[in-house]
């Protein structure tokens, strides 16, 4: 088995490693992990995945909170309405870069800005793509992954 990160992961340890590590204990559990298996598995200082986790307790107390306020963020909805017409809820802020500065802008202002805008459709495909690589394999969804492909010829 090759294991490898996904485009865009920032990790500290190599991806076989990684992958091997996660599977044997997999495997030692008789095919049940969770995430605290893991950190558990990895608190010894020679534990091969011990360097891709903080372990200064104020440090990783700071960062929890930062990856808190991030979901927060992420998962605030807003609903429109129009008259007595209420639209289905949106997500009610985006990431996007501007001047090589990321930061959160309201999705309104961002598709009403051109160049927001098509970060926010990018990252849409990007999403698209990473949720069908990840369910290629399920032929339930052949019929949707061919629109998706149709969509994407007529986008360009």
């Amino acid at each position: 088995m090759i294991y490898k990160w996904k485009t865009g992961s920032k990790a500290l340890v190599d991806a076989q490693v990684a992958g091997e590590e996660i599977e044997r204990l997999r495997v030692h559990q008789n095919g049940r992990l969770e995430a605290r298996d893991l950190v558990e598995a990895s608190r010894d200082a020679n534990a091969p995945l011990h360097p891709a986790f903080e372990w200064d307790n104020n440090i990783a107390a700071e960062k929890f909170r930062v990856e808190q306020a991030k979901y927060m963020i992420r998962s605030v909805e807003v609903v429109v309405q129009k008259g007595d017409e209420k639209q289905a809820p949106i997500r009610a802020f985006v990431s996007v870069v501007r001047d090589n500065d990321r930061s959160y802008t309201s999705t309104f202002h961002a598709l009403s800005d051109s160049e927001l805008r098509q970060q926010v459709v990018a990252q849409a495909w990007k999403e698209l793509e990473a949720w069908q690589k990840r369910h290629a394999e399920l032929v339930e969804f052949a019929g949707i992954f061919a629109k998706i492909e149709e969509a994407r010829i007529a986008s360009e």
